[in-house]
């Protein structure tokens, strides 16, 4: 999402042909300050990581909302004049617009999103909500396209052929060809050919910016465009970086550290998916009762106090009578990601292991980083007290609202680490799903870590 801002801020003073159309200028100028296109990339990043895992109607809904807060709270940032009277108007209807705003304020969901399918349709609902043209759409898919195929890997052949047999665009013109006809024009046929071609002839992220910028026309747009697909192919120069970000208000700033983090998180995780071949043996699905599971040890999806609650606590603690809450008394509660172990009494199972999950929260990485801890410090206390089988609910997706798509990786993710750590250590682990939609997520998120692994 920095490329986007960058590309914004230093084509921004060279807007109409004001910079002479040429390479050779100072990338860094006092005018070089973010437009609308910055303020809306941080709209669209925020309202995604917000409703990630939600509906298309509660995407849409986020996307509104974070849009109009946004863009009233930088009401001086450039709007056009049609997308000005949206933001300020109740309940807005999509508008039939086919200029590049559409495109460019679609970063977030180039980097958001685990394949190109789930990529696409993001990047269509965050036109939809204005620029709901086809035209306007195929620009922000093209644009996220082009940047979750840049992230994964794929050369500038593949990008551009991808490109042109999805959307039909004419990528066949160099800069030096579209430069002298070039003006200034905000719609997305016009400025999609323009951001491929600077981003094609590029050798760098800074040289991708320069060459969108040497297009002239819509320069700030164009720039902010190339300046996303540039990232996600190049990365950005720390010191590039550095110096856009102190051009930066503290509340673009907060949007784009927690997009980073976000972003961190989850390829921290593909990172670490070399290690699911490990649970291979180890690890079985099951639809049912989690009381009724005849393992060593079950996990109680716990709250702080320990004492009993709704859901899979509730559930475990009236299968396993007064008895239990006695024990627990004596714990005097457990920190979120950490467990506590006590007798099973009426269960099958002889322990159960209790560990407190997180409240979700969009874009927070806290809340997979403390999932994870409840699977693993679960695990660490099952192999202290000589558990060789151990059955796991589905932590947080209940009443604390954790996507169970997002969830499922994270606990297989934790699982996976603790059993290649201790590769001598012998246990069959049952993930006991509530019900045949949460039996997916995991196959899912299984067959997707085994794919990032490969």
């Amino acid at each position: 999402m920095i490329g986007a801002l960058l590309g914004d801020m230093i084509g921004a003073p060279y807007e109409f042909d004001r910079g002479g159309k040429t390479k050779a200028f100072p990338l860094f100028v006092q005018e070089s300050r973010f437009t609308d296109d910055s303020v809306m990339t941080a709209a669209v990043a925020d309202a995604l990581m917000e409703s990630r895992g939600k509906s298309d109607a509660a995407i849409r809904a986020a996307l509104v909302r974070c849009m109009q807060r946004w863009g009233r709270a930088y009401p001086h940032a450039g709007y056009g004049g049609r997308f000005r009277k949206w933001l300020h108007t109740e309940d807005p209807q999509p508008n039939g617009s086919f200029g590049n705003g559409s495109a460019m304020r679609v970063s977030a969901a180039g980097w958001l999103f685990d394949d190109l399918a789930e990529t696409r349709h993001a990047a269509a609902l965050t036109a939809e909500v204005s620029h709901n043209h086809p035209e306007g759409i195929k620009g922000a898919e093209a644009a996220a396209a082009a940047i979750f195929l840049a992230r994964t890997g794929s050369s500038k052949a593949e990008i551009r052929a991808y490109t042109e047999r999805e959307f039909g665009y004419d990528l066949s013109r160099t800069c030096a060809e579209l430069r002298p006809g070039n003006h200034h024009d905000e719609t997305c046929q016009v400025t999609i050919p323009l951001v491929f071609a600077a981003f094609l002839e590029s050798t760098g992220f800074e040289d991708a910016i320069r060459n969108a910028v040497s297009l002239g026309g819509d320069t700030d747009t164009v720039a902010c465009i190339t300046g996303s697909i540039a990232e996600a192919f190049y990365g950005v120069p720390e010191e590039i970086a550095a110096e856009g970000r102190r051009r930066l208000p503290a509340d673009l700033l907060d949007v784009l550290d927690r997009f980073q983090a976000a972003i961190g998180a989850r390829e921290a995780n593909l990172h670490d998916a070399a290690e699911c071949g490990a649970l291979q043996g180890h690890i079985c699905y099951e639809v049912g009762d989690i009381t009724a599971m005849e393992t060593d040890a079950i996990v109680n999806a716990a709250n702080q106090t320990l004492l009993g609650g709704g859901g899979v606590d509730g559930a475990i603690h009236r299968a396993a009578g007064p008895a239990l809450r006695k024990e627990c008394m004596k714990l005097h509660g457990c920190k979120t990601g950490e467990a506590a172990i006590t007798g099973g009494y009426r269960l099958k199972a002889k322990y159960i292991i209790h560990t407190v999950g997180p409240v979700y929260h969009a874009g927070d990485p806290n809340c997979a980083e403390q999932l994870f801890a409840c699977c693993y410090n679960s695990m660490e206390l099952a192999a202290r007290f000589d558990v060789h089988s151990i059955a796991f609910p589905a932590i947080s997706t209940g009443a604390y609202g954790y996507p169970k798509r997002e969830a499922a990786k994270v606990i297989l993710l934790a699982l996976a680490r603790w059993v290649y750590a201790h590769q001598d250590y012998p246990i069959r682990i049952v993930l006991v799903c509530y019900d045949y939609e949460m039996l997916e997520c995991y196959r899912a998120a299984e067959e997707m870590l085994k794919t990032a692994a490969e």
